[in-house]
């Protein structure tokens, strides 16, 4: 490997925050592989950003009656928050939204059409007639007719991975009425992707060092025959096509969003026709990660476009990952399924994140992921393995002071250890170069097991009873294999590498070579512990903002409301016994709090999917409740609780002590648990109690 590197990460959707399915699949694998590049001495452009214009973020906006700008830029915020918190870094993280891109993406689409591969043409788009108007295909679900998955949608089903049209789908309805949606014929512009099939078989086929499952996924998706695939959508949020005639028209998001690593080369070069130049030097290689979702669109349909605008180089390698599930489900904001990255950091220090998503990256296949492994993991592996050995050696170290190499007299393992330091070396230089990020970390942790098994073996505590060569070499040979540890570790737990370099002298990082230099040991600073074992603070309650949309009398039960709630990416309906204090009229529009993880009830012959939280006195009952400014589906913090989200029964649930109790003159719900009191808190205000009754009752 030599030369000049081009590193990608696909643009995440600005609807929502990262979850840990998103760090897994694509953008903590990025990171390692740029930080290796540029530990090399290699000269790396690396880029991503926000896809700002996807379908997920209009159909968010209008649930939360804001502006899809709104929601774009809060969560191009709130991800780079989290990239910052997870030392995830970019030369470049743009925004599709941004007046670079619009430019970069108009003279993009201009060069293609000049070059013939674009065309007009009439398609079948999906119109509601409620809303009088053309609905994006994700506002579209059906059945796959692939697969059969029952809630794919109009563009790509998520099970399968199959790109579809709406009109492809099985029993397609809108997803905001549930209406079945007429299909009209309107006039849009095309790629002629059809025209590059032989060009783009030919370019999958010479990707043989490509990951089996990137390899397979493309050749299937050719041997089914390339369609054109039409570029602009009736839509009022987005890039503008930059024809005459299409002035009412956006550009697809799919083509558009896929520019953005050209405007991010251009952003960090300050300049689109240099950035261009860099995109036809044969030498640079683009390297793109993403999760096996996205491959397509990466191996297929962007090469693709590259060869329509002409001479431009083609990705040199796509790393795309498998899924991070959770109890055997892909990880899903809008599911509610696993764990978004603000939980995590919130629970969780993000050095033990990275350590715990590299011990089960999903690189060949999915993998399951589960917060008791997870803590077990931390604990035993990276804290009592690899911390435990680093404090064993530099403790010694710091108190024999300076040691240089001619000052050391090694025997038999002490040289195991060299030629061992050695091996690692080459074997997670050769891993890294083949992108197997995976088995590059286990050579690592494989060393670090190796540094406990070398200070059990050598015991420089006994070999140090007398001051001499032997003493020397057992405390300078432990330091080697700490040091290797940390300028190898460097790509993995950039924290806590930077941190054991300071205190063997480096301030500046290491270049990772096979001829590793540790000339001398010389501690200035007595190294400190590094790690705190992760303490179990798992709670399985989960609890989330509603908002009635509907109030109903059940059929069969006097005393009964059905209420229809809205939690933000979804709906359900429940049960609720508060016919007596609250009127029909009192409830629409409330934000409630309602337990998501209770299991399902049938009461008086209607199904209930969960149960409002609410105190009762001899006044009535007093509902949980959150401002208008909350927002809706968020999840309910509990003190400094992980909150797991496996199904409970009521009786689990009854064993739970929430009680009202007073706070800045608002009665509030707090859990008591042990000797502590959590409190129920949300991002933007207070949950408080309806009414504000008395303390000490209890909230069921």
């Amino acid at each position: 490997m030599k030369g000049k590197f081009f590193v990608f990460v696909a643009l995440p959707y600005a609807n929502s925050g990262l979850h840990l399915g998103h760090i897994a699949g694509a953008y903590l694998p990025y990171d390692v592989f740029r930080r290796y590049l540029k530990l090399r001495g290699f000269e790396v452009i690396s880029a991503s950003g926000s896809d700002e214009h996807g379908t997920p973020i209009t159909i968010k906006a209008i649930r939360e009656g804001i502006s899809p700008e709104d929601i774009a830029k809060k969560y191009h915020k709130i991800n780079l928050e989290i990239f910052n918190r997870m030392s995830i870094e970019f030369d470049a993280y743009i925004e599709t939204s941004s007046k670079l891109h619009k430019e970069i993406t108009a003279d993009f689409l201009k060069v293609l059409m000049a070059n013939g591969y674009i065309f007009e043409a009439e398609m079948t788009q999906p119109f509601c007639v409620k809303e009088n108007l053309f609905l994006a295909d994700r506002y579209v679900k059906g059945k796959c007719p692939n697969c059969g998955y029952e809630s794919a949608t109009g563009d790509q089903c998520e099970n399968c991975g199959q790109t579809l049209e709406p009109n492809e789908l099985i029993n397609p309805i809108c997803i905001f009425d549930q209406t079945t949606p007429e299909f009209r014929q309107t006039k849009h512009l095309f790629f002629k992707l059809s025209k590059l099939q032989d060009e783009l078989l030919k370019y999958i086929e010479s990707r043989d060092a490509w990951r089996q499952n990137v390899l397979n996924y493309s050749r299937n998706f050719i041997s089914k025959g390339l369609k054109d695939r039409p570029i602009t959508r009736d839509l009022s949020w987005g890039v503008d096509a930059p024809f005459e005639g299409y002035e009412q028209k956006k550009v697809y998001v799919w083509f558009e969003a896929l520019i953005g690593y050209l405007t991010g080369v251009s952003e960090v070069l300050g300049s689109q026709k240099e950035a261009l130049a860099l995109w036809k030097d044969k030498e640079i290689k683009h390297y793109h990660f993403m999760g096996k979702d996205n491959i397509a669109f990466h191996s297929i349909i962007w090469p693709g476009m590259l060869l329509a605008h002409g001479d431009m180089t083609l990705p040199y390698y796509i790393a795309a990952n498998e899924y991070l599930n959770f109890q055997g489900e892909k990880f899903s904001k809008s599911k509610g399924t696993g764990f978004s990255m603000l939980q995590m950091l919130e629970k969780y220090k993000a050095e033990y994140i990275r350590f715990g998503v590299l011990y089960n990256l999903p690189e060949d296949h999915d993998s399951d992921f589960s917060i008791e492994e997870f803590q077990n993991r931390v604990n035993t592996e990276l804290i009592d393995k690899f911390g435990n050995f680093v404090n064993r050696a530099l403790i010694l170290a710091f108190k024999k002071g300076t040691v240089t190499a001619d000052q050391i007299a090694q025997n038999d393992l002490d040289l195991e250890a060299e030629r061992t330091i050695g091996n690692s070396i080459s074997s997670m230089i050769n891993e890294m170069n083949s992108v197997h990020i995976r088995n590059a970390f286990r050579v690592w942790l494989d060393l670090a097991y190796f540094g406990n098994s070398y200070v059990t073996k050598r015991k420089p505590w006994e070999a140090c009873k007398k001051d001499d060569a032997n003493c020397n070499a057992a405390i300078y040979t432990g330091a080697k294999l700490v040091f290797a540890l940390a300028v190898l570790g460097q790509i993995f737990l950039p924290d806590t590498s930077k941190k054991i370099l300071s205190w063997l002298g480096y301030e500046h990082p290491v270049e990772i070579s096979e001829g590793l230099n540790f000339p001398v040991l010389k501690l200035t600073t007595k190294p400190e512990k590094l790690f705190e074992k992760i303490e179990d603070k798992e709670l399985n309650l989960k609890l989330q903002i509603a908002r009635v949309e509907g109030v109903t009398d059940h059929p069969n039960a006097e005393r009964l409301y059905l209420l229809d709630l809205d939690l933000g990416d979804s709906k359900r309906r429940i049960v609720s016994g508060i016919k007596n204090s609250y009127s029909k009229d009192a409830l629409i529009g409330k934000n409630i709090v309602v337990v998501t993880n209770l299991k399902q009830a049938e009461i008086r012959g209607e199904k209930s999917y969960g149960m409002l939280l609410a105190a009762e006195d001899e006044n009535g009952i007093h509902l949980v409740i959150a401002p208008d400014s909350a927002s809706i589906g968020e999840e309910v913090k509990i003190g400094d609780m992980q909150i797991t989200s496996t199904e409970i029964s009521i009786e689990e649930f009854r064993k739970f002590s929430i009680k009202t109790v007073r706070s800045d003159s608002c009665t509030v719900p707090a859990l008591f648990l042990d000797d502590r009191q959590l409190f129920l808190e949300i991002q933007n205000g207070k949950l408080v109690l309806d009414g504000s009754p008395k303390e000490g009752l209890r909230v069921k």
